[in-house]
């Protein structure tokens, strides 16, 4: 699977910034494999405490969701999605948590979150980043419903593993570290931890790959 052609490249692009159709649901099922890893270390950086108020941008189907109960039982998750599809498997996949309204899914335009200031106690998004439409306009709207002490969690591949990978060129944004680090800090986020982790993964693509990632951890004052 790994020889795919110019059209087949830009289809899986298309797919992983918004999975739709039956083809989908596969790339979702793709995306947990690849970044289950990336994903688990990204929620290790997240203080959990009973009742906390937790945002997630970008959970896919939403099935890593399981690793942030099993830290706290009593926390309420609320995860934004731009594709309806991962919206629908989310709520199918996670019927336990939402039954009794811990989790909440919804569908987001990707340009503005519809909760008030202050809202959250945490936010995090993994491998999202590339994909957002107006950067600097949506770090201040993250900013905006995070609470005074509250953490945002940015994990990506960066650019220099990402130029390797020959869909990145078909509508991603590739960010270095530094340029990640100002974005959060043009926002007014002050950095906490930044961590590179090195990983072997299942790529998309269907081959056996070693990457890095980085998680920056910024709270805001």
């Amino acid at each position: 699977m790994g020889n795919l052609s110019e059209k087949e490249l830009q289809e899986l692009a298309g797919q992983l910034s918004h999975p739709n159709g039956e083809s989908g649901i596969q790339t979702a099922y793709s995306m947990n494999v690849a970044n289950d890893n990336m994903i688990r270390h990204t929620i290790e950086q997240i203080e959990i405490m009973p009742h906390s108020k937790i945002l997630e941008i970008g959970p896919g189907n939403g099935i890593h969701i399981k690793y942030l109960f099993e830290k706290e039982a009593n926390l309420n998750y609320y995860g934004i999605d731009i594709s309806e599809l991962m919206i629908e498997e989310a709520l199918r996949l996670n019927s336990e948590f939402t039954a009794t309204e811990r989790a909440i899914f919804e569908l987001t335009d990707g340009k503005k979150i519809s909760y008030p200031d202050s809202f959250f106690d945490s936010a995090f998004t993994a491998n999202t980043i590339y994909f957002w439409k107006n950067p600097a306009e949506y770090i201040n709207e993250i900013f905006r419903v995070l609470q005074s002490g509250g953490s945002f969690i940015l994990a990506f591949i960066p650019k220099e593993v990402m130029e390797k990978i020959p869909f990145s060129k078909y509508g991603f944004e590739l960010y270095d570290t530094e340029k990640a680090k100002s974005l959060l800090e043009n926002a007014g986020f002050r950095i906490e931890n930044i961590l590179s982790e090195t990983e072997e993964v299942l790529s998309n693509t269907g081959e056996i790959k070693i990457r890095t990632f980085t998680i920056i951890k910024a709270q805001k004052p």
